[in-house]
């Protein structure tokens, strides 16, 4: 595994010591598991002996936090994953030991995190229901307090390393209260133990890809837990989800790049010992090019995901990276994966070479944690709030000399609106600078000096004179253009005219 300069010294050592440990001992474990698609709980128990459940654990309850992080929590899954064995690992980490560091009381804490550092108690998260996937807000199942316990009833869904798993961090509704819903207080996050009066495994998902591993959903029929396994105070369950989203996405981001390392490796053994029209396979350019396109894949992922997970050590709020992380990998390892079966042919469908497995399992990550679409919604909306500065237009204007906008470079001093005539100058000029744009209200007080109530008064006198046309959202108007009728009052049709020196005049009319 290549390191990072950024890397603490423990962190190296353990990137090397996993590395060797996965190709030495747990490779031969986990791929036994994996073929008999059977939980791997040697490998599982060989990972607990290392104390890699530990990673995100602090030290005064067992662990190696201090030393490991996120970061080290990152390498151990990352390799894991190259065994088929990360499923446990991870659920474990993101799935209860993340929450309860942060939300946990400190009973809590002392009750589950040492048993969870040593790998005796298993995680899982619990989102998911029959009808909340994306739409996760829209839980449905129930926690009603009882006295000292909460009575819960409800079903989730596609649960990884349910079944397998002791502990499962679940989200329940403890509020039906419209204002409550409207704030995102309606939820609550509970511990539940393997166990708990009416609480069972009510199906055993058949999936492609996950081998080695359970998927299941869950039933909740009348089932009993204490008020001591809920985390937090009620309502606080959306922020507590939240607030580990950006661990679970980078913790599933991790194992992908194990994956794609063995599809490289498999593809990389073929094109060298494959002999195809009298010479090796690698020696075509454009198998060449394929493997290029996946190292190139590799080494982004990797780069973009270890540094979310410096940013999230260094104790910074990271949603646009942990997103972006979890979202170019995932892609890159489809596109990986069946580009690693065309360069093996054939055999890269046989089930005795593992890429064909990856190949499903790389489907499921483009789900998980976030399926690839909401993860772009949240880039989008959240990248462009955060990079607002970045991404702000400069002000244009007609150069006397060129006849074409240019940026002002410094913000010219804004001018005072006293009417309307003021406003349809300023939206016709902006039709010769920006052609068939409108513009915002920030747009047009750049260059005017309005007040929002005079300024909304002054467009909408324009759009009753028919010279401008507004679009209006909830909050009122959002933009605003200047009509062909606004363009004749505002100026004579020469003013918007430009023809280039280059043009011919004869051509002209």
């Amino acid at each position: 595994m290549d390191t990072f300069p950024w890397w603490n010294e423990a962190q190296i050592r353990l990137a090397e010591e996993a590395g060797k440990f996965v190709d030495e001992v747990l490779m031969p474990v986990g791929m036994r598991s994996v073929a008999k698609n059977e939980l791997a709980r040697e490998a599982t128990r060989l990972m607990a002996g290392r104390d890699w459940f530990g990673a995100l654990v602090p030290k005064k309850y067992g662990g190696h936090f201090e030393d490991w992080g996120v970061t080290g929590a990152a390498i151990l899954n990352e390799e894991a994953a190259r065994a088929g064995v990360v499923g446990p690992l991870g659920t474990t980490m993101f799935g209860s030991a993340t929450q309860l560091l942060h939300n946990g009381s400190e009973e809590q804490k002392l009750k589950w995190l040492p048993a969870m550092a040593k790998g005796e108690l298993l995680g899982c998260i619990t989102m998911t229901e029959p009808y909340a996937g994306s739409d996760i807000a829209s839980i449905e199942s129930t926690a009603v307090r009882a006295g000292d316990d909460y009575i819960i009833n409800g079903k989730k869904r596609f649960q990884t390393t349910a079944a397998a798993a002791d502990l499962y961090l679940c989200y329940f509704r403890t509020s039906e209260k419209p204002e409550d819903r409207a704030a995102y207080r309606h939820l609550s996050a509970f511990v539940v133990e393997k166990g708990a009066p009416g609480f069972h495994v009510e199906r055993v998902n058949d999936m492609i890809g996950m081998f080695g591993n359970y998927n299941g959903n869950l039933t909740f029929d009348q089932a009993r837990i204490p008020a001591f396994n809920r985390l937090g105070n009620e309502g606080d369950g959306w922020k507590i989800m939240m607030g580990g989203l950006n661990v679970e996405r980078i913790l599933n981001a991790a194992p992908i790049l194990g994956m794609m390392r063995e599809c490289i490796r498999y593809a990389k053994q073929h094109l060298e010992r494959r002999l195809q029209f009298g010479r090796p396979t690698g020696d075509i350019a454009t198998n060449q090019f394929k493997l290029a396109e996946m190292i190139s894949k590799l080494y982004l992922s990797r780069v973009m995901m270890y540094y979310s997970c410096h940013c999230i050590d260094l104790g910074r709020e990271i949603p646009v990276e942990a997103a972006v992380s979890k979202l170019f990998a995932a892609d890159s390892l489809m596109e990986t994966a069946l580009e690693a079966i065309q360069c093996m042919g054939g055999n890269g469908a046989l089930k005795i070479y593992p890429v064909q497995r990856i190949m499903q399992d790389a489907k499921l990550t483009q789900i998980a944690a976030g399926t690839s679409e909401v993860l772009k919604l949240l880039i989008y909306r959240q990248g462009t709030k955060r990079m607002k500065d970045d991404l702000k237009a400069p002000q244009r204007m007609i150069d006397p000399d060129l006849k074409i906008p240019l940026p002002v470079g410094k913000p010219p001093e804004r001018v005072a609106a006293r009417s309307e005539a003021d406003v349809l100058a300023v939206l016709a000029e902006n039709y010769r600078v920006n052609p068939g744009l409108h513009m915002t209200m920030d747009d047009i007080r750049e260059w005017l000096e309005a007040s929002d109530a005079d300024l909304k008064k002054y467009l909408e006198a324009l759009e009753a004179a028919g010279w401008a046309g507004l679009y209006r959202t909830r909050q009122g108007i959002a933009l605003a253009r200047v009509t062909l009728a606004g363009l004749q009052q505002a100026h004579a049709p020469e003013y918007y005219r430009y023809i280039p020196d280059w043009a011919a005049p004869q051509d002209m009319f």
